[in-house]
């Protein structure tokens, strides 16, 4: 199967990463293998061009750089909020990460209180792993 006719499959992967240099923060590398449909942005996009890429059973470690990975960081997703506007947000503190609510989704997102005051905290809606470059180890398992 050519790497066009791959798109939109499903393939059972196993990975194991995170920022390069630093502690994994995905291991899916034991127990059963995710399923993930090939092309379709639900990993990014480095994994999935390299997993679009390998045969099956191929093992290999990869490195994404940021843009294609969880992005550049934007400073426009940096926002300033009276501690009033968010629910909690009297207890908030700096490096603190707390849901919030997508207004065109409807799904919580991860964010991060990235400075605080006594009236206003700053807030980060930016990917945690947005401005770095990533390492995964990868295997493909299966395409269905």
């Amino acid at each position: 199967m050519g790497v066009e006719q791959r798109v939109g499959h499903v393939a059972l992967v196993h990975y194991r990463g995170g920022a390069t240099g630093e502690e994994a923060v995905d291991d899916y590398s034991t127990g059963a293998p995710q399923r993930i449909v090939l092309g379709a942005g639900e990993i990014p996009k480095g994994m999935d061009e390299a997993f679009l890429h390998m045969e099956i059973g191929d093992e290999r470690t990869v490195v994404i750089p940021c843009e294609k990975g969880f992005g550049f960081h934007d400073p426009a997703g940096v926002k300033r909020y009276p501690r009033t506007f968010i629910e909690n947000g009297d207890r908030l503190e700096k490096g603190d990460f707390f849901c919030w609510t997508n207004p065109v989704s409807g799904l919580p997102i991860p964010v991060e209180c990235i400075d605080a005051d006594s009236s206003s905290v700053l807030v980060d809606f930016n990917h945690p792993l947005a401005g770095k470059q990533l390492t995964y180890w990868l295997k493909l398992d299966a395409i269905e």
